[in-house]
């Protein structure tokens, strides 16, 4: 059974897969090289692919050769509809066109306020948690409160109000992220919620929310171009899934790495303390989140050893010759981001240990590119707010590294629940104590 957060990290970044094993292809990689034949469900034969120069070719420069493998796509289209996440081809240009415009530069810097306001009622709740002298806590369900009341403002405008008093809407949300009924029929009831729905005919948006971006821009477009009513309820899911669970989830990876790593917690703190001497004043602008250099680098490290998705599935609409080999149409092809990731040959002989300042080593990074470090995918089929992401991370990390010290609780050990998701294989709990200054 699919659970949530394997949605969130097959389809939301244009990922789709499911297996049931861990992570035996890095050990294929090692093995048998960097394209390798297997036999999948009913015997059918499909690659392997870690080859950087054919990950360029289906991600790049030829990415709508290659779609979502149908079988799958028929399965499990049920759950999140023809959005962004699941469209191809001539409507996955129009959608990603439409939406471009609600990630620019400039709407992305104004989301920073609304990510450090929800991020301070997240240090208020842990602190009040610490203060009634509870010191063990799992983090990931309160993180997973403050990404969705992130998302309810930057994305639509609206106060989930999670951390503190949850309304309809976020009720609305908790009742479909655990029902096993598919998505597209829960999903009028949670778009219902939204005014912005319902005023869409009648009223030009004046917010700089996502949401309300799209609707503006899909009104500009001729009636027959612009995305229908079922379109647009479908980006509220994407929205959602792609802004919530994600973000948190690799925030919560982040602190474990953190506790188990405390000298690289220390130096972080350091840096944070230099950049925000008052505790009760993190109040970062985008140019002063996005200049703090170990930060930065911890958040790249997390995302490589755990990035969102750990495979991206596709098949071929036309024959193609990938070296020597000729691959016929309708191939199942599996492109493997988390053994490209830990791969000695780009990321040296500790390529499975978590060491933030690689990133500093410019002999390192003149050999990493977008092809060859892609957590959120790339190209046109790539996550379109892995910049929001990326931001949100930053923010509440940063936040959270600066008014607490984390430490691992003796005994335990976390592991990825799957190649395919990041979620850990449980509750990520951790031992907080409170940075005085």
């Amino acid at each position: 059974m699919l659970d949530l957060t394997s949605l969130v990290s097959l389809f939301v970044l244009g990922t789709i897969g499911w297996v049931t094993y861990k992570e035996p292809q890095i050990e294929w990689r090692k093995k048998y090289g960097d394209i390798i034949k297997y036999y999948e469900f009913f015997n059918q034969p499909a690659l392997l692919i870690s080859d950087t120069s054919i990950i360029q070719e289906i991600t790049s420069s030829n990415t709508y050769d290659y779609i979502k493998p149908p079988n799958f796509v028929t399965d499990l289209f049920a759950f999140v509809g023809n959005g962004l996440a699941f469209s191809e081809g001539d409507i996955h240009k129009k959608q990603r066109k439409m939406m471009n415009p609600a990630f620019t530069h400039s709407n992305i810097k104004s989301m920073i306020p609304s990510f450090t306001r929800m991020a301070s009622l997240l240090i208020n709740l842990i602190e009040d948690k610490v203060n009634s002298g509870e010191s063990n806590i799992a983090l990931a369900p309160y993180i997973s409160k403050a990404t969705l009341d992130i998302i309810g403002l930057v994305g639509f405008n609206y106060e989930f109000n999670s951390l503190s008093s949850p309304n309809d809407l976020a009720n609305a949300y908790s009742s479909i992220v655990s029902s096993l009924t598919p998505l597209r029929y829960m999903i009028g009831r949670l778009a219902s919620y939204f005014p912005l729905i319902r005023k869409a005919e009648f009223d030009d948006l004046k917010g700089a929310d996502l949401l309300s971006v799209l609707i503006n821009i899909n009104k500009t477009f001729s009636i027959e171009e612009r995305m229908t009513d079922d379109e647009l309820k479908n980006q509220i899911m994407t929205f959602l899934l792609a802004g919530h669970e994600t973000t948190s989830i690799t925030t919560s990876w982040a602190l474990y790495l953190l506790a188990q790593h405390p000298h690289v917690q220390d130096l972080l703190r350091e840096e944070l303390v230099k950049a925000f001497p008052d505790k009760s004043n993190f109040n970062p602008t985008f140019d002063e989140i996005n200049s703090l250099e170990l930060l930065n680098c911890v958040t790249k490290e997390v995302l490589r050893l755990h990035p969102p998705v750990g495979l991206i599935r596709r098949t071929n609409l036309k024959d193609k010759v990938f070296g020597n080999y000729l691959i016929p149409k309708n191939t199942q092809i599996t492109l493997s981001i988390l053994a490209l990731h830990k791969s000695p040959e780009i990321w040296g002989p500790t390529a499975a240990e978590f060491d933030p300042k690689r990133w500093l080593n410019p002999e390192l990074t003149k050999n990493v590119s977008n092809i060859s470090y892609l957590p959120f995918n790339t190209g046109a089929r790539g996550c379109i707010g892995n910049k929001l992401a990326l931001n949100e991370i930053k923010v509440i990390l940063g936040i959270l590294v600066r008014n607490f010290v984390f430490q691992t609780i003796e005994g335990t050990h976390i592991e990825r629940k799957s190649f395919t998701s990041a979620k850990p294989t449980s509750d990520i709990e951790l031992t907080i104590t409170k940075v005085e200054s």
